[in-house]
């Protein structure tokens, strides 16, 4: 009666693990090639599938291994990742094993889905190119903006292109999209890209690279189609924070897509622009060497709020020759900016009211070696600087951790190159050549 039961069960659990797992539909390959040909291989082996890019497999896809005679695909005995993709073929890394694993074993996925078959060649092509710059096991965050007609206007057809890459693209484990909206720094494309050429407006892309760093995303698309009789032409922009940027086209029937390419959502109207400021940031620090009658006076005020403190410089236990600069902070508008001393820090915001704030606490070393960080004070300096009408404005922070007259100044100014004239005569020097007879009437 115990066997029947546990039999039963172990049935239950199989069909609850088929149900779940064939919630979606599966795409079924095999390992058709080892290395060597050998009978099975390990982690870390590779082994080479009949999966490819026509299956939409792209490179960082993760394949369930299952054995050769489990026909119903629930015995998943491993896993690879793909490493390469031909059109039909896939090199696979084998990265877990429970068991065995070689030629003529199952591997598995779930099926990309998609909506649009004319729509769909196009959107695979473009994760492609946005996935090959990086390493496989890479998660890459996509920010996916709008797809606009030749007008600058957003229109079903549109909607229907950038909803088709958020499918696609969402399905793809090692893709995030959209963590961010970064649709307040894309302006339309006439602000945005040359059209006619497809090159990137250089300003512009600045900008938006600029805020793709501050969000950590690492990759925007937006595009932009046009009719021609009967086409369709979609170029789809990727712009890339880390590598190069690129384009994809693909050329659609309008017969199609008659119904929504001129169903206008969105009209195109010029909207503000946003503006933007250089900041140019120097960080300077210095460093305080105390006499010996200072030192003692500073142990003691360390120590009133910190008994351990003289405990730890008494007897030579931890002795200190110089005080620094420790657990510097710089915000600007909230946001921490990391820089390196001495070195000019550019960075861009939108124009107008910052807050600036610096703080720091005054570190005690041995030489190069940090010993203790002061308990006691906190030095901090903010300023609001309104920067409406201002670009390529300088800002200098000095921070000076002098035992008792310690401080934070931030300095603003800008640069104006003064290039002085000196007037100096010009001298008239006479190259004397032999005479010359004249003749005159």
């Amino acid at each position: 009666m115990k066997i029947k039961i546990i039999h039963l069960l172990l049935i239950i659990f199989c069909l609850i693990f088929a149900t779940e797992s064939f919630s979606k539909e599966m795409v079924k390959g095999v390992v058709v090639a080892t290395p060597q040909n050998v009978l099975s291989v390990g982690v870390g082996e590779k082994v080479i599938t009949n999966l490819g890019k026509n299956n939409g497999i792209i490179v960082g896809d993760i394949l369930k291994i299952v054995e050769s005679d489990d026909d119903i695909l629930i015995g998943n005995i491993g896993r690879c990742a793909v490493i390469t993709t031909f059109d039909s073929t896939s090199v696979c890394e084998v990265i877990k094993l429970g068991a065995e694993a070689g030629k003529g074993d199952y591997v598995f996925i779930n099926k990309l889905e998609y909506t649009d078959p004319q729509v769909y060649p196009l959107v695979f092509a473009l994760l492609n190119d946005v996935i090959a710059p990086y390493k496989p096991q890479d998660d890459v965050r996509v920010y996916i903006h709008n797809i606009y007609d030749e007008k600058y206007n957003i229109t079903g057809l549109s909607e229907k292109i950038r909803s088709e890459i958020i499918n696609i693209f969402s399905q793809k484990n090692r893709i995030i999209v959209n963590p961010y909206d970064l649709s307040g720094y894309i302006t339309y494309p006439d602000k945005f890209l040359y059209i006619d050429t497809g090159r990137p407006k250089k300003e512009a892309m600045g900008i938006v690279k600029e805020v793709m760093r501050r969000t950590d995303t690492d990759v925007v698309i937006t595009g932009i189609y046009s009719t021609n009789g009967a086409n369709i032409y979609v170029t789809l922009y990727i712009v890339d924070k880390n590598w190069l940027d690129k384009k994809v086209g693909l050329s659609l029937d309008a017969k199609g897509f008659s119904n929504i390419m001129n169903e206008i959502v969105i009209p195109y109207r010029p909207i503000k622009e946003k503006q933007y400021v250089v900041y140019n940031i120097t960080y300077i620090k210095k460093d305080y060497f105390p006499s010996r009658d200072e030192k003692r006076d500073i142990i003691k005020s360390e120590s009133v709020k910190d008994l351990s403190f003289r405990y730890k410089v008494s007897e030579k236990k931890m002795d200190f020759n110089r005080i620094g600069v420790e657990n510097f902070i710089l915000k600007i508008d909230r946001e921490p900016i990391s820089i390196v001393p001495g070195k000019v820090y550019s960075k861009i915001f939108e124009k107008g009211i910052k807050r600036i704030l610096v703080s720091f606490q005054p570190g005690f070393f041995m030489n190069e070696e940090h010993l203790y960080t002061s308990q006691t004070k906190t030095v901090e300096k903010e300023i609001v600087l309104d920067l409406t009408r201002e670009d390529n404005l300088n800002i200098e922070l000095t921070l000076d951790p002098t035992y008792g007259s310690e401080k934070a100044d931030i300095r603003v100014f800008r640069k104006i190159s003064d290039e002085p004239f000196v007037k100096k005569p010009i001298f008239t020097e006479v190259e004397k050549r032999p005479a010359i007879d004249v003749y005159k009437d």
